[in-house]
């Protein structure tokens, strides 16, 4: 019984986090200055990039470097794919963009789908 409380709290408080988070999106979406969107971008964009170091990249070093390979090398390898992949995803998503009927739908198929690759879920 106690791990199923655990496992509803694991569930509950990122709901709630990412709930609450977004909601201020319908509060201030008409407010919201070019200046101050520009800097809930960057600031989404520098915990983005945390994450992405501290739970991917370096994961992979140390893992890499258990093994007793070259430790950089398959992150800068993987870092490098993904590169490529996000220049095709975003080449692919221009293309979309051009036709007019289903764009909302697209981008978000898209954005949703690149959010969840480095997770393993598609």
């Amino acid at each position: 019984m106690e791990n199923i409380l655990y496992s509803i709290g694991g569930i509950l408080i990122p709901f709630m986090g990412t709930t609450l988070g977004s909601s201020f999106v319908f509060f201030i979406r008409n407010h919201m200055s070019e200046k101050f969107q520009k800097l809930i971008v960057g600031f989404a964009s520098g915990v983005m990039i945390a994450a992405s170091v501290w739970s991917l990249l370096l994961p992979a070093i140390e893992m890499a470097e258990n093994q007793g390979k070259i430790s950089w090398l398959p992150a800068a390898v993987g870092l490098s794919l993904g590169v490529i992949f996000l220049i095709f995803i975003n080449k692919m998503a221009e293309k979309v963009e051009r036709k007019k009927n289903g764009k909302k739908m697209n981008m978000l198929l898209f954005s949703v789908t690149l959010h969840n690759i480095p997770e393993g879920r598609c």
